[in-house]
């Protein structure tokens, strides 16, 4: 029997820390900007961008943040690398400074965010540009309001305007890895492409038809979620297709969400609002944020969590291996 009684501390002390691990606690940081997008380019180095031009850089893995010298200040919407060394940053002027400026317009970098050059959309207007979107060719699309669609040439460069039928606010986009990918946007729109987003289909949407869709994230080629307004959220299980809704127990505006595999995923909002799920979206849990500020982009990589938004808010979640504090079966020898 003593051998049960030893271990019954050791056991004690595993849950308490897989149980802390899944704390949500603030990072410090010197700015009280709306910070609006995540990326990492390795295991170590990250940046995190916002409005007035704020970039901060980590090359800790995230346990600390410092913030970079301006060289704009524009708001930076979105940041996304397609390698270590190329990345994008996708700009929206200032509406009092713009002049006859178009509103959107691009910045790449070819030396891992040491220097970014300035990229103008072609035919550009007034009309926002509100994400990119990479499938694993590195075949670049963006888009935006009233359903604004560019492509990027081969050139690596030069993004042109193409046609759509679709004249909603587009708003988020995502590959599962495969060939299928979505585009979710407001007015209940959710597109699907099977072929790498060389052309995007309407898809069919169960439940809610007007909500406002903020983020969509794939898995593989079949399994997919959408949330928006009203805390709603929908998932397909088929590709994109069809859509059906979950219950999210939240009335708040979900503006962000992210899965780790085909259960575990996350979705982030406004009063600082965090739900997870470990089955697929079919229950969601509200975690304590310890904010009430909006939460903007949600993020993980390598056993890490960030959530980011509003007043410089940068949250952090060490998941480790067992993120969540999901126990895992202990066994305990026989006496």
């Amino acid at each position: 029997m003593r051998k049960i009684y030893n271990i019954i501390p050791i056991l004690v002390l595993f849950v308490c820390v897989q149980s802390a691990s899944a704390t949500w606690v603030k990072q410090k940081t010197t700015t009280f900007t709306w910070l609006r997008d995540i990326a990492f380019v390795s295991e170590s180095k990250g940046f995190i961008v916002g409005t007035d031009g704020v970039m901060l850089m980590t090359e800790d893995g995230g346990a600390n943040w410092k913030q970079l010298p301006k060289f704009t200040t524009d708001s930076i919407l979105q940041i996304k690398f397609t390698d270590p060394n190329t990345g994008w940053l996708l700009c929206e002027r200032n509406a009092f400074s713009r002049g006859q400026n178009a509103t959107s317009y691009l910045r790449k970098t070819v030396d891992g965010g040491r220097n970014w050059e300035r990229i103008e959309f072609e035919d550009a207007g007034r009309e926002r540009v509100t994400k990119l979107v990479f499938n694993k060719y590195g075949w670049g699309t963006a888009f935006g309001e009233r359903g604004l669609f560019y492509k990027l040439q081969e050139d690596g460069k030069t993004w042109k305007q193409s046609k759509t039928a679709v004249k909603f606010l587009l708003l988020s986009a995502s590959f599962g890895g495969g060939d299928t990918g979505a585009i979710a946007g407001a007015g209940g729109t959710i597109m699907f492409s099977e072929d790498n987003g060389l052309l995007w289909d309407r898809a069919t949407l169960l439940g809610n038809t007007d909500a406002r869709f903020n983020s969509v994230y794939m898995v593989g080629d079949k399994l997919g979620w959408a949330v928006g307004s009203g805390g709603a959220i929908v998932a397909t299980t088929g590709g994109g297709r069809l859509w059906k809704p979950l219950e999210s127990g939240t009335d708040a505006n979900l503006n962000d969400v992210f899965f780790l595999d085909e259960r575990r995923g996350w979705a982030v909002g406004d009063q600082g609002t965090i739900l997870r799920t470990t089955d697929g979206g079919k229950n969601w849990v509200e975690e304590n944020s310890h904010t009430k500020h909006r939460l903007e982009r949600i993020y993980f990589r390598n056993g890490r969590g960030w959530a980011i938004g509003f007043g410089g808010t940068i949250l952090s979640n060490g998941l480790g291996e067992n993120p969540q504090g999901e126990e895992r079966p202990t066994i305990v020898p026989r006496s």
